[in-house]
């Protein structure tokens, strides 16, 4: 965890210099502080910090900043609850699911939240990259597919030959079979 930037949005509190404290002796750098949640998203859209600390009670629109950050992925997201408005917060909050820590926190807690917050976001990024990439997969094959079947439709071809004959094509042309195929359905081949 050494050398995580985060940025941070608590509203000016002991609690505020007590988790700067802890996470800077654990080698975390705060690269900067929103003062409402506007400034905070923004401020994290242009840093890219690795982490967001967000308390519940920063002004502005709590839920919906931690959606954005959640949906888009920006960072991972450690929201923080003061135990006095607890049950007042809690009845806005949503049901997606966010690592919610009461404060006061020991900096232990918060040291090992912000581990294991941190390990399972890089887990869901590089899920989420190589689902990009499966995708991304599927759309060349669907590609392929259909200029396959045109192949075998113009040239009465089986499904085999039309597949070979886009291979030669592909190789005589040093072209990827999918650019290829591309170019057979917007008929430039």
């Amino acid at each position: 965890m050494n050398g995580l930037e985060y940025c941070l949005g608590i509203p000016g509190t002991v609690e505020r210099k007590k988790i700067i404290s802890a996470l800077s002796l654990a080698g975390l750098n705060c690269v900067g502080e929103g003062s409402d949640c506007y400034h905070f998203l923004r401020l994290i859209r242009s840093v890219q910090p690795h982490l967001a600390i967000l308390e519940l009670s920063l002004p502005g629109n709590v839920w919906e900043t931690a959606a954005i950050i959640d949906q888009e992925s920006l960072a991972a997201l450690l929201l923080l609850e003061d135990k006095a408005a607890g049950s007042r917060v809690r009845s806005f909050m949503p049901e997606t699911a966010y690592t919610l820590v009461a404060l006061p926190v020991s900096s232990q807690v918060l040291i090992a939240v912000v581990d294991v917050l941190w390990r399972e976001f890089q887990r869901r990024r590089g899920l989420q990259s190589e689902l990009r990439i499966l995708k991304e997969r599927m759309q060349g094959r669907i590609v392929i597919e259909q200029a396959k079947g045109l192949v075998m439709k113009k040239f009465n071809l089986d499904e085999q030959q039309a597949y070979r004959l886009m291979q030669r094509k592909s190789m005589e042309l040093r072209m990827p079979l999918e650019k290829l195929a591309r170019a057979v359905l917007e008929g430039n081949i």
